[in-house]
């Protein structure tokens, strides 16, 4: 027997409801990850962003996110308050902070980025390499900013 929605088939018809549903199971998956170590998935990716990126000022960090400043800002406080990143000085403008991921940081995202991946890995286990690849583009193609 196939599985059964979880909710109603109406709801099935309203794509909203249906991605909102997807990302929230998604989310729980990498949850499991990141919550003992009291992240939330934002904090995580602001710290796989610093990883993949180097150093970023506070401003393109809200860009590459897709937060809003103040929002970042209090991430970034939080963040560097446990010690996982740091503000430095803007090699060129002095009124502007890089975000530096520390030693500290990395060693987090050394120790998780496997089991997150791994998470992501199961939960779209019934998707096809193919499949993935073009729900990664419909979704970038969703959510880019103009």
């Amino acid at each position: 027997m196939p599985n059964q929605p979880a909710f109603s088939p109406a709801l099935e018809q309203i794509l909203n409801f249906l991605l909102n549903k997807a990302a929230e199971a998604s989310n729980r998956h990498v949850e499991v990850v990141t919550a003992p170590h009291d992240l939330t998935i934002k904090q995580y990716g602001m710290l796989v962003l610093l990883q993949a990126e180097g150093p970023q000022a506070q401003i393109a960090i809200s860009q590459k996110v897709g937060l809003d400043r103040t929002s970042v800002m209090k991430t970034i406080d939080r963040l560097e308050g446990r010690g996982l990143l740091r503000r430095t000085h803007h090699p060129t403008d002095r009124r502007k902070h890089n975000v530096v991921l520390t030693d500290a940081g990395l060693a987090l995202l050394t120790q998780t980025l496997p089991q997150v991946q791994r998470a992501g890995r199961e939960f779209f286990h019934d998707l096809t390499e193919p499949e993935q690849a073009q729900l990664r583009g419909f979704l970038s193609r969703l959510t880019r900013t103009t």
